[in-house]
């Protein structure tokens, strides 16, 4: 009903339901009748949603009211088959007490509240703080309320089961059972990293597993449905450090049979990225062994990032693969991350679903699987109604749609026919992205500086590539022409809160681009110690990123003071809100005491594009200028180092803020940066 509803609204009203649009709905005057039968067949069963990053890089801090609209949107879109990991905490604390742990050695496994996603996949081990009671039972709390609004709408949420990890102590505990180590995950020092976790081949990963799926269903209830990822990025290991077939299979196994102990009925729905990030591990041999040990009815695979490299149809397996034997499910992952940069693959996401359920039988969902969201809404609308598509989608009369309704049903005729052009254009440049690049462009403005940054290499590169796909010129046409369809004029045209983000978003990506190309010339200035050029361009660069700071903070979804507001407002105490708030500024910057993930989860809103950024390109200037002027050698080595002491001070600055709410009009500031750039 919500998903037909959703299609009446967007299809007959032009009304447009994203994250970005204002509630209560701008509705038409009239509401329209649409005088015949419209049917609907879903293309497949299942409509899934979410990955475990998701929960860590857009919704640690999330609070009910926030949560309400989310499955609101997830209901209109055809989500029945969500994610639901929100208060996982609680139930392995119960677990661990019920086998003798005390809350101090479940404090040096649990890791801060901004980096559970990572704990939970056993990455990473108590790195951002350790958890408070408080934290654990408010979770809870939240989780049944999450729950509950789920079902209600009729859908299947999918809970945790035990994956494997064990805090240290465990090992006291039952010293005769076997226990491995995961590898080194992110390069984090060992008091974070080398996560203990308990052989499946032992008896006691039964044991522990099953108490964990018993605990799950006493407190959240079920729906039989389940997800653990015992070796999320992790190759998998022995006791002795040797694997052989036998042992995956008895991994396998070991997972669903202490969910099948708790639950008769148990279905264990896993993430596939494991078959494509290490696919020269994950051969035919290793798959067909692993996947062995569950009954083929009883597991359901998550090809996590179908849009780009499809795990069911892998190029050097044989068809059928051994995944494509098994229920799978067609997802998009599209970023990580939760990055600002916009991209897309529309005309891959608007076609191959349905292509590939022509083509194999045995694919039982579509789904989105992106590690963070409200950003690129184009893209996660057109993926969300695949569900209900049963031929392909032609993207050119689907984005013109979707521009009409992103400006309002009260924008005139003419607006809506500048609007369409622009979509039309990004939907063939910037959004139809060709080849195999992974995600989404990272800025060069959110990079740690380096004079050769204009190379094309970053870290993370494979997954978010500093050059663009599509030409800075077809960007700015969009640009003029939703700017002209969104300006005040004598129809009293009120500019709607979608058309005001998508405003500020290419004005944002707009001056992003800008940055690279004016960036790329410093170098030479720099060898030829051309004093006067290169002080002139340092300064146009710095007034980029403090423009795009302004830009972006007429948006309530781009800016780090709600960011860090949310992380606040869980606290029960000074010191507690305190260590969120280092976590909310650590995941999106360091990620990790050093920078062992470094700006992976950069964004590029506002504060930490003027106080943050800004800062790190000023000391980079400050650095070039010295070797300029001949009073010091410029060293990267040395940069570096000084920058990393200036971004691990930073993580402890609570006492500056930042806005927390939007200020600004986009579409009047955008005619002003318009007029400031237009010509360079």
């Amino acid at each position: 009903v919500a998903s037909a509803l959703n299609w009446y609204l967007r299809y007959h009203c032009s009304v447009d339901t994203s994250w970005m649009s204002k509630f209560p709905l701008v509705l038409p005057r009239q509401l329209p009748r649409v005088g015949r039968s419209i049917v609907k067949q879903s293309l497949v069963k299942w409509g899934y949603y979410e990955n475990v990053c998701t929960f860590s890089y857009t919704q640690a801090w999330w609070d009910w009211e926030r949560w309400e609209r989310e499955i609101d949107w997830m209901a209109m879109s055809g989500i029945n088959l969500p994610l639901s990991l929100t208060g996982q905490e609680y139930i392995s604390q119960r677990v661990f007490r019920r086998l003798g742990l005390t809350d101090e050695q479940m404090a040096s496994y649990f890791t801060g509240p901004a980096f559970l996603a990572w704990n939970r996949m056993i990455n990473i081990k108590a790195w951002g703080g350790g958890l408070t009671q408080s934290w654990i039972d408010q979770q809870r709390d939240l989780q049944l309320k999450i729950l509950a609004r789920e079902r209600e709408l009729g859908m299947l949420p999918v809970l945790p089961a035990f994956a494997g990890g064990v805090p240290e102590g465990m090992k006291s505990l039952f010293p005769e059972a076997k226990f491995t180590r995961h590898g080194n995950w992110g390069g984090f020092a060992e008091q974070h990293c080398c996560v203990m976790m308990v052989d499946p081949t032992d008896p006691l990963f039964l044991k522990i597993g099953k108490m964990f799926v018993e605990e799950v269903r006493a407190v959240y209830g079920s729906n039989h449905i389940y997800s653990c990822d015992t070796f999320n990025e992790n190759r998998p290991r022995s006791e002795h450090g040797s694997v052989g077939l036998d042992f995956l299979s008895h991994s396998s196994r070991a997972v669903f049979e202490s969910m099948r102990a708790a639950d008769p009925d148990a279905v264990w729905l896993m993430q596939g990225w494991l078959f494509m990030n290490d696919a020269r591990f994950w051969q035919k041999r290793e798959l067909d062994a692993y996947l062995s040990g569950v009954p083929e009815d009883r597991m359901i695979i998550l090809d996590l990032f179908t849009d780009v490299f499809p795990v069911w149809k892998r190029r050097d397996l044989q068809r059928p693969t051994p995944i494509e034997k098994r229920r799978w499910v067609w997802n998009m992952l599209h970023s990580f991350g939760g990055n600002s940069g916009m991209y897309g693959r529309l005309q891959v996401i608007s076609k191959d679903p349905v292509v590939a359920k022509k083509e194999s039988q045995t694919m039982v969902g579509v789904g989105i699987t992106t590690e963070g969201i409200e950003q690129n809404p184009v893209v996660y609308e057109m993926m969300a109604e695949m569900r209900w598509r049963e031929q392909e989608v032609d993207v050119m009369s689907w984005v013109e749609k979707w521009a009409d309704r992103r400006l309002g049903p009260e924008a005139s005729r003419e607006r809506k026919a500048l609007g369409e052009e622009a979509w039309r254009e990004l939907a063939s440049t910037v959004y139809s992205c060709p080849g195999t690049q992974m995600g989404q462009v990272k800025s060069m403005v959110e990079s740690r500086p380096r004079l050769d940054l204009a190379s094309g290499w970053i870290p993370n590169s494979d997954f978010m590539p500093i050059k663009r796909h599509y030409p800075e010129e077809a960007l700015v046409r969009a640009w003029l022409k939703l700017l002209r369809a969104t300006r005040g004029g004598a129809d009293g045209y009120t500019c709607s809160s979608s058309a005001s983000f998508d405003i500020a978003d290419v004005t944002r990506q707009v001056l992003s681009d800008l940055f690279a190309r004016l960036f790329q010339p410093l170098s030479s200035f720099c060898q030829t110690r051309l004093a006067g050029s290169a002080a002139v361009r340092m300064q146009t660069l710095l007034g980029i990123i403090s423009d795009m700071d302004k830009m972006v903070g007429t948006q309530p979804r781009m800016l780090l003071g709600k960011w860090i507001e949310d992380a606040r407002a869980w606290g029960k105490s000074k010191e507690e809100e305190e260590v969120l708030e280092f976590n909310a500024r650590n995941l999106v910057t360091l990620w990790g005491p050093r920078g062992e993930i470094a700006d992976y989860a950069s964004k590029q809103w506002q504060g930490l594009l003027s106080d943050y950024y800004m800062s790190r390109w000023k000391l980079f200037f400050e650095h070039l200028q010295q070797a300029i002027r001949g009073t010091r050698i410029f060293s990267q080595q040395r940069f570096q180092q000084e920058l990393l002491v200036f971004e691990q001070q930073w993580q402890t600055r609570t006492s500056s803020s930042f806005p927390s709410s939007p200020e600004g009009n986009a579409v009047e500031l955008a005619w002003q940066l318009h007029d400031k750039y237009i010509k360079l």
